[in-house]
């Protein structure tokens, strides 16, 4: 087993310019594309430049698939003057576009898109890569509960891989997308925009996070100090101190020992976007300087999203008050993670077997996976999240909190 510490991970991530997206300067378009195909250009969604694997701008190398929907151009674009704009079957409710990349080799190719839903609030999208042929495939899925209406780039990691595909001869690149409720009416409208590649790190990581301050996550704390590992708590600032909740020392001692001590707002038995925006930006604010008054500043800047619903307002004013933004998104996130308008996915923590292969992908793809946990002990088994543990100390992927995310 081969493992980096805490220094040498930042160290790393350092040199492949993780927070600030500088490394897109470095990336290599799709092989596919040839020098005037593609472009490198300065715009105002970050500092440095990047390639683009993809601009829609010229929407000839696609097309849409025949009886999954329609493909057109629309100039609601993410960067540059169009990008491209499906809607699905309505006998599927899917919409699919694919276009040719002649063998190309993409082992080492991570990838993040721009999305927009137009008329689904939850919506899945995924990009699959078919290689050598359409029966072998690799698939990189993304739950999106939230929001409509709004651009937000999607870190997509592998969810599935075809025994037997060969990724360093990719043929076809392809984009699909569904409503997540399978009996809803209306088929799926949606636009992309900026594909970009990255070339992925060789190691991946792991990120545990912990929802609504509940008094096993102490337990949890001492379970991963046996291993050197530090998380990320997301507190409900009114329930500290409670019979069955964290106390503000034991958030202090796990603080000192390299945790985020993060912010998991209060809003009941309601969804964020059922608030007016102005009592979601109090209770996004209100948690917020909590944390700050009590000595946790790093932590202060990380959103673990409640409920994990975000309606458009509830994305535009967590990225105004929050560095990052945690929801479920149901698989891993391609790193270096691309950070602007981007949501951090989470999955559920308590389905081990899922979980380990999650971490399978992290380690094989130089991805990021960030299970999430309510009670330990009862959500999940002390001997199962232990299984956990034991099983990422087995892996070359590293331990990371929000705040190495961030600060690499």
């Amino acid at each position: 087993m081969t493992r980096q510490t805490r220094r040498a991970f930042v160290a790393t991530v350092g040199t492949l310019g993780f927070a600030g997206c500088s490394s897109l300067a470095e990336n290599a378009p799709l092989p596919i594309d040839s020098d005037d195909e593609q472009g490198t250009r300065r715009g105002n969604k970050s500092s440095a430049p990047r390639k683009i694997a993809d601009d829609f701008e010229d929407l000839s190398y696609w097309q849409a698939v025949e009886r999954q929907g329609t493909l057109s151009k629309s100039t609601d674009a993410y960067e540059g003057s169009q990008c491209a704009h499906v809607v699905g079957s309505r006998k599927t409710k899917e919409g699919h576009i694919i276009r040719s990349v002649s063998g190309a080799d993409l082992r080492r190719t991570n990838f993040s898109m721009a999305v927009k839903s137009l008329n689904h609030d939850f919506f899945k999208i995924a990009i699959e890569l078919h290689a050598p042929d359409g029966d072998h495939t690799v698939q990189l899925k993304r739950t999106l509960l939230g929001p409509k209406n709004r651009w937000v780039r999607v870190n997509f990691g592998v969810t599935g891989v075809t025994k037997g595909v060969d990724r360093s001869s990719v043929e076809k690149l392809h984009i699909v997308a569904r409503p997540v409720d399978t009996n809803a009416g209306e088929p799926i409208e949606f636009l992309v925009d900026d594909l970009r590649t990255v070339s992925r790190p060789e190691t991946g990581s792991v990120m545990f996070t912990f929802d609504d301050s509940h008094s096993s996550h102490y337990r949890a704390y001492e379970l991963m100090g046996k291993y050197g590992f530090s998380g990320v708590e997301g507190v409900i600032p009114k329930s500290i101190g409670r019979d069955d909740r964290v106390t503000e020392n034991q958030l202090t001692t796990m603080a000192d020992d390299g945790w985020d001590i993060a912010a998991h707002p209060n809003v009941q038995a309601n969804y964020f976007s059922d608030y007016a925006p102005d009592e979601q930006e109090r209770l996004m604010t209100k948690t917020r300087d909590f944390l700050r008054d009590s000595g946790f500043e790093d932590g202060a800047r990380h959103l673990l999203v409640p409920k994990n619903v975000l309606g458009p307002e509830t994305f535009d004013l967590a990225h105004e008050h929050y560095d990052t933004v945690f929801s479920f998104g149901g698989g891993p996130n391609a790193m270096p993670l691309a950070q602007d308008d981007t949501i951090v996915s989470r999955v559920n923590g308590k389905n081990v077997e899922e979980t380990k292969q999650f971490i399978d992908y992290a380690n094989d793809y130089g991805q990021l996976v960030v299970p999430l946990f309510h009670e330990v002990g009862n959500d999940i088994s002390e001997r199962d999240f232990e299984s956990l543990l034991k099983y990422v100390e087995t892996k070359n992927v590293n331990v990371v909190t929000a705040s190495d995310l961030l600060d690499g």
